[in-house]
């Protein structure tokens, strides 16, 4: 049986329907599943850490005013500090710490105008470096230990380093001190700011040619000084000038005024008036005991017989500065035997000395010096035991003992004129000794004479 036209129009247009809602069906399942795979996608990324671009904030600074504004320098990187050490330098010092040949050159060109950084450098000096980001010296301070007031700074500008020095303000004070020998001098000096250096000031400088410190005090012997101190931020930083140094001993006694005539160097005098120099130094060193005396027979301790002892032996720490006792002229300076490395010098009217064992010469033939100039250092080379100073004084080719050197001589007088003045200075300076009192401690005294 055949359908009628109308029945196939019919499943005609039902068929039409089933397929437009299929392809709908398939569109729809694809959007879902792709909306599904993006999800997945999403949800794997989603742990990853993100990217951050970090950006430096700089301060800026307004001038008030100007209405200008200005980029301060970004501050340095690093801050380092040192001390310089004994066997040390400016240059090894940064090197230890890692800056660069090429900054440490830029830093001593700097240094060049206001400081030698190879010879002024001293062990104990410090430094502050401040370097940039990029290795370069951006501020450098440096404070000598000898000059604590003295600041010596290097800053950039650009793209130089520039250097000035800075004296911070010091406050002069005038003291009086008055002390009882009981041992020695440098105990008796122990309640004094810097002791050490006061007995050094008195025993190897004003008294070097009058008084024999190891030798002549006794106990009961007096001492008294007026001086002047430099202190810093109202802490004493070191002595300026010994006003007056006055010893009363069982043994010897002596009066030192500092003096300076018009047109002439200052000078230490007497009561008289006279100077206190004489030609020789009575030690060329500063050392711990006398080891060995001057002596025509004396068992000598590695040939282990009597021979003569034509000098003195200074003991002494390896290294210790042995100093010209008089004004001369080097004539011989090296090895010599027995004396090991030894310095001879001539001096005036038939004199010369012989200093001998040295570790190291800084002197050379035919150089002239003048009293205290360092001729080398102690050590024990030749015919020595130990470090000590072998010390010879001759007179016309003949040894005679040292201690005797000075004996009989007399220093040079002031001049007529200028002896009123002095007795003033000198009445004055006894009276403000005297004023302080037997108080066995430092005190002020008055106002410091004007500078």
């Amino acid at each position: 049986m055949r359908d009628s036209p109308s029945t196939l129009w019919l499943l005609g247009i039902l068929t039409g329907l089933l397929v437009l809602s299929g392809l709908r069906f398939g569109v729809l399942s694809g959007r879902s599943a792709a909306a599904t795979a993006g999800q997945e996608r999403i949800e794997t990324l989603s742990p990853a850490e993100p990217v951050l671009t970090v950006v430096p904030v700089v301060q800026r600074e307004v001038v008030a005013g100007t209405g200008a504004v200005t980029v301060p320098r970004l501050p340095p990187l690093l801050t380092l500090t040192d001390t310089i050490g004994p066997d040390d330098s400016i240059y090894l010092s940064l090197k230890g710490l890692g800056v660069s040949d090429a900054q440490i050159l830029a830093l001593g060109e700097a240094l060049k105008p206001v400081f030698d950084a190879e010879r002024a450098a001293r062990p104990g000096d410090t430094y502050s470096l401040q370097l940039t980001d990029d290795g370069r010296v951006a501020r450098f301070e440096y404070t000598p230990i000898a000059e604590p007031e003295r600041l010596v700074i290097v800053f950039r500008d650009g793209d130089q380093l520039l250097a000035r020095e800075t004296f911070l303000p010091l406050e002069y004070r005038q003291l009086a001190l008055e002390v009882t020998i009981e041992d020695n001098l440098s105990n008796a000096l122990g309640v004094a700011d810097d002791g050490e250096v006061l007995t050094d000031l008195l025993a190897d400088g004003i008294f070097r040619s009058a008084i024999d410190f190891h030798k002549d005090p006794r106990t009961g012997d007096r001492l008294g000084v007026v001086c002047q101190a430099l202190y810093m931020n109202g802490a004493f930083l070191r002595y300026d000038r010994i006003l007056l140094a006055r010893y009363s001993g069982q043994v010897v006694s002596g009066l030192a005024i500092h003096y300076e005539t018009p047109g002439a160097s200052a000078g230490y005098f007497d009561e008289r008036g006279v100077s206190l120099e004489r030609m020789f130094l009575l030690n060329p060193l500063a050392f711990r005991r006398i080891s060995s005396n001057f002596s025509r027979r004396r068992f000598h301790p590695i040939l282990k017989r009597n021979v003569p002892h034509l000098g003195t032996d200074y003991a002494a720490n390896r290294g210790t500065e042995v100093w010209a006792t008089a004004r001369g002229r080097v004539s011989a300076a090296g090895r010599n035997g027995g004396y090991g490395k030894m310095v001879e010098i001539e001096h005036a009217n038939g004199y010369s000395t012989r200093y001998a064992h040295l570790s190291r010469i800084s002197v050379r033939t035919g150089q002239r010096i003048e009293k205290k100039h360092v001729i080398g250092r102690v050590g024990s080379t030749g015919r020595a035991t130990g470090p000590h100073l072998h010390y010879e004084l001759l007179k016309n080719g003949r040894h005679i003992n040292p201690a005797s050197a000075n004996r009989g001589s007399q220093g040079r007088s002031l001049k007529k004129p200028h002896l009123r003045d002095f007795a003033r200075k000198r009445d004055e300076l006894r009276s403000i000794l005297d004023s302080a009192g037997r108080r066995g401690s430092m005190v002020a005294v008055g106002d410091p004479p004007a500078r």
